[in-house]
């Protein structure tokens, strides 16, 4: 029986609260192959990318999620946090001050 998005989602959240952020990773995965309109699924696979020091791959998911929800304080909190780690202070602290302005 074929999983739905939302289905792969929770699996991959409870992949994450094992701390096994690379199956979590996955389901995230098929959950956007499933349904690429829906920013939490990016928001969480970024939290995962954080969780793994994967820098450019969390903006890139925090991006994502930021084209269809512009007001995603989660993925403002999430990109500002890879930037900070990227060395990108400035781009940083604006994206963290927009999330804090959501």
């Amino acid at each position: 029986m074929k999983m739905s998005a939302t289905d792969l989602k929770d699996q991959g959240n409870r992949f994450f609260a094992a701390r096994k952020y690379n199956e979590a990773i996955s389901c995230y995965n098929k959950a956007i192959v499933q349904n690429s309109g829906v920013s939490t699924f990016f928001t969480n696979r970024a939290l995962c990318q954080l969780k793994l020091k994967k820098w450019d791959a969390a903006c890139q998911d925090c991006r994502r999620a930021l084209e269809i929800d512009k007001l995603g304080v989660k993925s403002h909190f999430f990109l500002g946090h890879a930037l900070l780690e990227l060395g990108s202070h400035d781009e940083a602290i604006a994206s963290l001050l927009r999330g804090d302005d959501t």
